[in-house]
């Protein structure tokens, strides 16, 4: 179907408490959508998700990066064109992100023009539901430690713990929570690249026996120190900031600096993701569907594709849309027992709230 508009606007959706990192504070979901419509009328949509302290995307310079240099290059094509409407974007340098939601909108617009959800389209489902992961940001140990009590009451068995300024605190952190955790809990902390190479591995050795997996624990240019790590230490490392994109994960696979692989699907949207599952699968390394703080929107895109891939085999981070105060979806996500289950709706089976996204949206 030819793609005859598209329509890009930015909003600002207050947490309901604000997200501490060791890269910063996220405060509110300062996000976009980005609308694509066919000839037709039928549209698809997705969220963007700036991230100015890893990729240098802001909010502002997404904007105009949508409207003035990406969406002019898909007036005109068939949705159904992606590979070569990657190829006309990538004339553009960089911009993952804002590439990777208008890979989403596409489609969520083909999902809706075939009548399937995007899940069928990769050759799902291959689960019913998603088994998740809670995130626990940086606080006091105690409100932490009790965060984790609440949400393994709730039917969560699989935790990510913000960590990294503090070594000597992860380590004491994570054992109380390890010690307060039935067996069949997982804990993994995510340091964001903010340890230097003794610290690493202190960390990992302190902690073999609690943790499941650390993620990037150490810079991404530091290769020397990353395998190094991998091989001296029996906890696997999670990806993130090395792996952004397919060119990024074989370095890290062919490097043997990496044991899992996360995947974010506003920096790589569902095609650059798909490539990434199938060198996954060929590295024999298991995958999650890592969080970049996405509402209900961007949640429901990332359950589409956990959902329709075996090696998805890890707990994946679909929960942060919950720490933000409102929704935009009409449609609720259902979570049950820890587990995220499917929609068989259309696209990506979101049902937008426009009357909401007008009432948070902002001017650029």
């Amino acid at each position: 179907m030819i793609i005859r508009n598209v329509e890009v606007t930015p909003y600002k959706v207050p947490n309901a408490k604000s997200c501490t990192w060791a890269a910063g504070v996220l405060a509110a979901a300062e996000h976009l959508i980005v609308k694509i419509e066919s000839e037709d009328g039928t549209y698809g949509v997705a969220e963007a998700i700036p991230r100015p302290m890893i990729y240098g995307e802001t909010q502002e310079g997404m904007f105009f990066a949508i409207k003035k240099y990406l969406a002019p290059l898909l007036i005109g094509e068939d949705s159904f064109s992606i590979e070569r409407i990657w190829e006309k974007m990538n004339t553009v340098v960089w911009n993952p992100a804002a590439k990777g939601a208008i890979d989403v909108a596409l489609h969520d617009l083909n999902g809706k023009l075939l009548n399937l959800p995007v899940y069928k389209m990769f050759g799902g489902p291959y689960r019913q539901e998603v088994n998740l992961s809670w995130q626990i940001a940086f606080g006091k140990n105690e409100e932490m430690l009790e965060e984790l009590k609440c949400k393994i009451k709730e039917g969560y068995r699989t935790f990510k713990v913000k960590g990294g300024p503090d070594p000597d605190n992860d380590i004491k952190i994570l054992k109380l929570m390890r010690e307060n955790s039935p067996d069949d809990v997982r804990l993994y902390i995510d340091a964001n690249m903010a340890y230097n190479r003794q610290d690493a591995y202190r960390v990992m050795k302190a902690l073999e026996g609690v943790l499941c997996s650390l993620e990037e624990p150490l810079q991404a240019w530091d290769n020397e120190g990353r395998k190094e790590l991998a091989q001296k230490g029996d906890i696997p490392i999670l990806s993130d900031e090395s792996t952004f994109t397919y060119a990024d994960v074989y370095h890290q696979v062919q490097l043997g600096a990496i044991g899992q692989i996360g995947i974010k699907i506003p920096r790589t949207g569902f095609t650059i993701s798909r490539k990434i599952v199938h060198l996954a699968e060929i590295a024999n390394l298991p995958v999650q569907i890592s969080l970049q703080a996405e509402t209900d929107l961007g949640t429901a895109a990332c359950l589409q594709f956990a959902a329709a891939f075996r090696q998805i085999s890890l707990p994946c981070e679909l929960t942060y849309f919950l720490e933000i105060s409102d929704r935009l979806l009409k449609n609720e996500l259902i979570i049950k027992n820890g587990a995220m289950l499917i929609s068989d709706k259309p696209g990506i089976g979101a049902e937008v709230d426009w009357d909401k996204v007008r009432s948070y949206a902002v001017e650029i």
